[in-house]
């Protein structure tokens, strides 16, 4: 559309504050009275360079940011991000605290429709300032961090979490591996024995202590001891880190969701880990993951409401990422300034395709939630978008590692977000609480800030001794992490306090389920520190070649003759006795495949086959 077109949108009157800003400021002539011609004649002072640079020079500093900020942006003014950057819209006049009356100002003539006009863009090539560069604060020292902003957060927890990520998202690959852990039915989350194992082995617990660990009464029989302890165990919904975990195991690409097992790059990362690997599951759970982390906002109603169409959730995790890829590492940032990083550099998506219009939090009427009329978009923004920022960065980026955070119980926290009615819940999410966030090295290198990545654990002290008869004489118990523990009890059994022997059973079991002989290999040689004593290395390749002594060739029928005289005749057939072999004096066996063939060939010779 053009520039003349544009301004034949507005009702003459419009057009006609228009000119009396321009003649103002501009030399305009005489005042044209017709619509057309005021179109015409602000178009033809839009096209002077000089009157442009005149008009440009007289609007106050806070339009020509704006302007400048849409100039930048592709020529699309963003409201929400000029706001969050400057603290407010350009001001007008007639504008205050309880009523808005829209009254053209210089900086209408440059942005129509959310939008600079092309034929304008140029003319302001060579008066628009360089893009203003928003860097987001923070400190390296939380404490002294908190403190300089004179905010006091009594209880505050801070979790570290590039230790505790790797160890959980590893042991989890390990107890799939074993059969250990189940997924349900539906395979989205793990069954309630699968959810108790994971829950009791994690390195540092969830991120709140739930009642469940707590230690459990007496009670009379074992049968009330299982009852009261399935009472009281948490469903998998209600954590977060081992939510978190299945949840990026199964979007990452590293458990299948149909039947549970490790897939090949699941299988590689356990027993390589080469940050290489976990990086191309990274981004496959950011892409291409279809769970949508928007469900776990409890108070969030209306997700399945006639007609509602929900953005990808691939792009809402892509923008977080970006935006994270676009802070400083290695320093606190607080929440509120990460939200307005996000919207000033554009990162900002929508949840709902068109905009909020069918979720809704608290009550509902005529279609949309309650909200304060003074501050709604905004509420709505942060109930809706903040949380789920947070549900990202919480139950899955610091899951895995990748982000320390520090954060209190979601009921101490009063989100600066008003409903109509009163919330009748004491919070509107497990993540209301999340405060803080820094990235960590791990993060660094899964957001493209760091070339490569070198594991807390890689340079470790070695954890095992092995011995030249297969004992495995543990340095110091006390450094067992539970993902080891697991992978030790899956070829080895324990033997006394502090060392275990390895088992021919077990190998044999593990390397029937998957597992192959350099992983083995590679996991007793990385954790005692040094090359395996020929003797063990001897010992492992004759369970390798045991292992395969004996295979499978697919499923087998077996077919009983009336008589020995009819075996001989089917195995002298020349086509029969291709696949056919004896079992016994009456009693043949052949491919479950050829059970066709076998029926077919039987009639050409004049005999039938019975079920």
């Amino acid at each position: 559309m053009s520039l003349h077109q544009l301004f034949l949108e507005y009702n003459s009157d419009t057009l006609a504050e228009f000119i009396k800003l321009c003649a103002a400021v501009v030399p305009m002539g005489a005042r044209p009275t017709r619509k057309d011609q005021r179109a015409q004649s602000l178009v033809e002072t839009l096209q002077n360079p000089a009157h442009v640079q005149l008009l440009w020079q007289a609007m106050d500093g806070l339009s020509r940011k704006a302007v400048a900020s849409a100039y930048h942006n592709g020529g699309e003014f963003v409201a929400d991000a000029f706001v969050a950057q400057y603290g407010s819209l350009p001001k007008r006049p007639g504008q205050s605290a309880w009523y808005f009356m829209h009254t053209p100002i210089l900086l209408d003539l440059f942005i129509h429709q959310g939008k600079i006009p092309p034929e304008l863009m140029a003319r302001l090539a060579d008066l628009v300032p360089p893009p203003e560069r928003f860097q987001v604060g923070g400190g390296e020292e939380l404490g002294a961090f908190i403190a300089a902003k004179g905010a006091q957060w009594e209880g505050l927890m801070v979790a570290e979490t590039e230790k505790a990520g790797r160890h959980d998202l590893l042991l989890l690959l390990q107890l799939f591996d074993q059969r250990a852990v189940k997924l349900n039915a539906a395979g989205d989350r793990l069954t309630p024995s699968g959810l108790a194992t994971l829950l009791q082995n994690l390195l540092d617990g969830d991120f709140y202590s739930p009642a469940y660990l707590e230690p459990e009464p007496r009670t009379p029989s074992a049968g009330a001891r299982r009852k009261a302890r399935a009472d009281d165990l948490p469903r998998a919904e209600e954590t977060i880190r081992a939510f978190g975990l299945t949840t990026f195991a199964i979007g990452a690409g590293l458990v299948s969701k149909y039947d549970g097992r490790l897939t090949e790059l699941g299988r590689a990362f356990l027993t390589r880990q080469e940050p290489e690997l976990l990086l191309d599951a990274f981004e496959t759970w950011t892409q291409a993951s279809v769970f949508d982390e928007i469900t776990r906002i409890d108070a969030l109603k209306g997700l399945r409401s006639r007609g509602i169409r929900l953005t990808q959730p691939g792009l809402r995790r892509g923008r977080i990422v970006e935006a994270l890829s676009w802070c400083p590492t290695g320093v606190w940032i607080e929440i509120a300034e990460f939200y307005r990083a996000l919207k000033i550099w554009h990162f900002d998506f929508e949840v709902e395709e068109g905009g909020i219009n069918k979720l809704y939090m608290g009550y509902r009427y005529g279609g949309s939630g309650y909200y304060e009329p003074w501050a709604g978009s905004r509420d709505m923004w942060l109930l809706v978008n903040g949380l789920y920022i947070n549900a990202v960065l919480w139950e899955y980026l610091a899951v895995i590692g990748a982000l320390d955070i520090a954060y209190l119980p979601p009921g101490e926290v009063e989100l600066a977000a008003a409903l109509y009615a009163d919330f009748e819940d004491e919070y509107y999410s497990r993540y209301d609480g999340l405060l803080f966030l820094r990235i960590n090295p791990l993060g660094a290198y899964l957001f493209g800030q760091a070339g490569d990545y070198q594991a807390p654990t890689a340079g470790a002290a070695p954890v095992l001794r092995v011995e030249a008869d297969g004992l495995l004489q543990l340095l110091d118990a006390a450094r067992l992490t539970p993902v080891v523990k697991a992978q030790l009890e899956q070829i080895a059994t324990p033997e006394g306090e502090a060392a275990y022997r390895l088992d021919v059973q077990k190998v044999l079991l593990a390397l029937e389920q998957g597992s192959d002989l350099e992983a083995l290999r590679e996991f007793l040689t990385r954790q005692s520190g040094r090359p395996l004593p020929p003797e063990v290395e001897r010992r492992l390749d004759e369970m390798a070649s045991a292992a395969r002594a004996f295979s499978m060739e697919g499923p087998m029928l077996r077919i009983r003759a009336a008589h020995a005289e009819l075996v001989q005749l089917v195995l002298a057939d020349a086509e029969l006795g291709k696949f056919c072999q004896a079992l016994g004096s009456r009693d043949l066996v052949i491919p479950a495949g050829r059970e066709t063939r076998f029926r077919n060939r039987l009639r050409e010779l004049g005999y039938g086959l019975q079920v």
